[in-house]
């Protein structure tokens, strides 16, 4: 049993250390993509921008403007980047739990 229990272990961390640095490979740590606009794949939003330093989020939406969120902790921007659903995830954990400001806006006409 003990060595059964080891090698599952040993497993799960292989697993767990493959999807670290699967996701590393894509896009770097949150660390090293923090301060960098992220292309995401979503219908609402363009891209996310999260500032390490000054815990401020940037979401561009795909109308071209963008909002800063301000004291957002790092966990909420690397889920947000995992997120299956950008839109989904922005609207329940995001919109109306942080103040927010327009940073610029380029409208497509």
């Amino acid at each position: 049993m003990g060595l059964q229990m080891s090698r599952r272990l040993d497993i799960e961390d292989v697993d767990a250390a493959l999807q670290r640095a699967a996701n590393k490979a894509v896009g770097g740590t949150p660390e090293e993509r923090s301060g960098r606009f992220q292309r995401v794949q979503s219908s609402t939003v363009r891209s996310i921008r999260y500032d390490h330093d000054a815990r401020a989020l940037d979401v561009t939406f795909t109308s071209g403007r963008t909002y800063r969120y301000l004291n957002v902790p790092l966990e909420v921007y690397v889920a947000f980047i995992d997120a299956e659903s950008k839109g989904k995830f922005f609207n329940d954990n995001i919109e109306n739990a942080f103040v927010c400001g327009t940073v610029r806006s380029h409208v497509k006409r």
